[in-house]
């Protein structure tokens, strides 16, 4: 059980693992920053002429601007009816790819109007209260308000409203922390009473999540440790949480944060574990909501989020962008997760493509098989804004492309416009190299309420073959190029483009730093001017038997720690049906059968370094 040296260091993300190939089978890769900015365009297009145009209204009770959810909406011009999660992720979006909604008309000042005075919160509509809203429906739109002030940060009215609106969580959070019992498990919390509530139909328990990432933006806008503290907090409750809590988009921000306290506080979150509570579909409050795998019909879905079990599966274009946007910046504070990342990301790529009417058969689609008034709806429309959602089998048709609002009544139309708020979020992420199929994808452009990062870049070579990528330095003058996985300088001295190789089926996360800068390590990191560019990394790997074997007798596993520096085992645990077995370094780590029942099996295989690291991982086995 010795420590070795090398490159893989690979956190599997168990439905990623599944997908039948690295690659897409149909891969295409649209122009996403295109999509992105057209959608822009067309909904501050107030002069916009055509069918169910413009979108865009006056808001004068509210002094703001009005945006429907969908094409066709009948909320269109209701004043304080109009919801953040289209507004503000409609600004965020823009401004991620370099539009400044503040120059002309100022609509990021606009976005004040989501501030209740009276509740010293955000709300969704500007005519709402918290009393009859949901966590989420709370909590997602202060988040994306956070967004959009740190990409405004001299706007002092938003910096001044999000503050005030994280101080109100945290005395939300101090309720339900209850003096170190802490509760999250409820539906929405009323700000007028200060508690919160159960509707008896379902609860949020990833509110927690929530909760947490504001608290910690507000650690690093204040420094006040209060807030650091009840991020934690939250944290250590949501790693407690039995099976998955996810509910509708909080979840998303759980292993970027847990990533960032592990990486910055020395907390040891199970990040591996929070992913898998994202994609597994194994969701406690909503049963089945998660990641999509699989083929629908003539389209691959895999990489898609939504509910794999409602109709057999309904996956959502905003909780895909926005998933990507917030689970994509985990590998810039851990590298192991960059293979599986890169995996996914590659698929989510060319099959979110699907969301929109321009990339599938008509026949298939809600608008233009039931819809008479859709042969009349603008080429603009069809082209910026996806529809909500695709359905596995509706009206007879494998998949169906559509969504909630004709089926319900809500709109005239499924294209949604707080879907394709969303889509410069995953635009932000994307830029295609000199290879199809090796994106890069940007590490940075998702991180918030930091300093200014060196640029960051995760690449996935699915090819099974080494590859030769062009790498394209963004940085003015020279640099040189650091792996996060060896903690190595890997190019020196180049200020242009230069040849990497990249190897079959692996990722590379590349960090340029400046020619002249000095890497120091300390306390596990490495750190160039006092900036944390990357961690010492360790991960399990267990070999002896193979995963899903058929077994019996004394078993003798081989366990080993991977690691990108020099370290060694202190301690090895199998947790196997509720036992625990406990070796050292200088034992064989054997079980027995006979001591379990038979049929299948988990077990967990844990180590612990001679420097305090630990890392897990699981074998699933057949016992005779």
């Amino acid at each position: 059980m010795k420590t070795s040296k090398d490159l893989n260091l690979d956190k599997e993300v168990l439905r990623v693992s599944l997908y039948n190939e690295a690659s897409p089978t149909d891969y295409q890769l649209i122009d996403w920053q295109d999509r992105a900015l057209a959608f822009d365009r067309l909904i501050f297009d107030q002069e916009a002429e055509g069918n169910y145009l413009p979108l865009i209204w006056d808001d004068r009770q509210y002094n703001s601007f009005g945006l429907p959810a969908y094409v066709g909406d009948g909320r269109l011009h209701n004043d304080g009816a109009q919801e953040a999660v289209t507004n503000i992720a409609a600004i965020v979006s823009a401004s991620l790819l370099g539009e400044d909604k503040s120059e002309g008309e100022d609509y990021v000042s606009q976005l004040s109007a989501f501030f209740s005075e009276e509740e010293g919160i955000i709300l969704n509509n500007p005519a709402g209260s918290s009393e009859t809203t949901s966590m989420w429906y709370l909590l997602y739109p202060t988040i994306l308000f956070a967004h959009a002030s740190d990409l405004y940060e001299s706007n002092d009215l938003l910096r001044e409203q999000l503050l005030t609106a994280i101080e109100s969580w945290y005395q939300a959070y101090l309720v339900m922390y209850d003096n170190g019992n802490p509760d999250f498990d409820y539906t929405g919390f009323n700000f007028n009473t200060n508690e919160p509530y159960r509707n008896d139909v379902w609860t949020e328990p990833d509110s927690a999540v929530g909760i947490g990432l504001l608290m910690y933006y507000g650690y690093e806008m204040t420094e006040e440790t209060k807030y650091l503290d009840a991020a934690i907090n939250t944290m250590d409750y949501m790693e407690n949480y039995f099976g998955s809590p996810l509910y509708e988009a909080l979840m998303y921000f759980g292993p970027y944060l847990a990533a960032k306290l592990n990486a910055y506080h020395g907390t040891t979150y199970d990040i591996a574990g929070f992913m898998d509570d994202n994609f597994n579909a194994s969701s406690i409050p909503r049963g089945g909501w998660g990641s999509i795998i699989g083929q629908w019909g003539n389209y691959e879905m895999n990489g898609l989020f939504g509910s794999a079990t409602d109709g057999g599966g309904f996956a959502f274009s905003m909780n895909t962008f926005a998933g990507a946007g917030a689970i994509v910046p985990v590998a810039a504070y851990d590298a192991r997760f960059a293979r599986s990342i890169g995996q996914w990301m590659l698929h989510l790529a060319s099959n979110s493509r699907y969301y929109f009417a321009t990339e599938t058969n008509d026949e298939n689609q809600s608008c233009t098989y039931f819809n008479n008034d859709c042969a009349d709806i603008e080429d603009s429309i069809k082209y910026a804004i996806p529809y909500e959602g695709i359905r596995k089998d509706s009206n007879g048709r494998t998949p169906w492309f559509g969504g909630d609002p004709t089926v319900y009544g809500w709109a005239e139309t499924d294209f949604s416009l707080y879907s394709g708020a969303h889509t410069g979020i995953l635009a932000s992420l994307i830029t295609a190299t000199n290879i199809e199929q090796i994106l890069r994808l940007d590490l940075n452009a998702t991180r918030f309420f930091e300093d200014e990062n060196y640029p960051t870049s995760l690449f996935y070579n699915p090819y099974q073959e080494e590859k030769e990528l062009i790498y394209e330095v963004t940085s003015a003058g020279e640099v040189n190029l650091f792996n996060t996985l060896t903690n190595e300088v890997i190019v020196s001295n180049v200020n242009d483009s230069v040849a990497v190789e990249i190897e079959a089926d692996r990722a590379l996360v590349i960090v340029e730093l400046p020619s002249d800068a000095e890497v120091i390590k300390e306390d596990g990191g490495y750190y160039v001017s006092n900036q944390l560019i990357s961690t010492e990394l360790i991960a399990v790997a267990v070999s002896g038997i193979e995963e899903n074997e058929s077994v019996s007798g004394k078993i003798t596993l081989d366990v080993e720690v991977v690691a990108n520096y020099e370290t060694e085992i202190a301690e090895i645990t199998l947790e196997l049906d509720e036992h625990t077995l406990i070796f050292n370094e200088n034992e064989a780590v054997t079980f027995t059968t006979k001591d379990y029942r038979s049929g299948p099996k988990r077990m967990r295989v844990g180590i612990e370094t001679t420097d305090g690291k630990t890392d897990h991982t699981y074998l699933r086995m057949q016992f005779k």
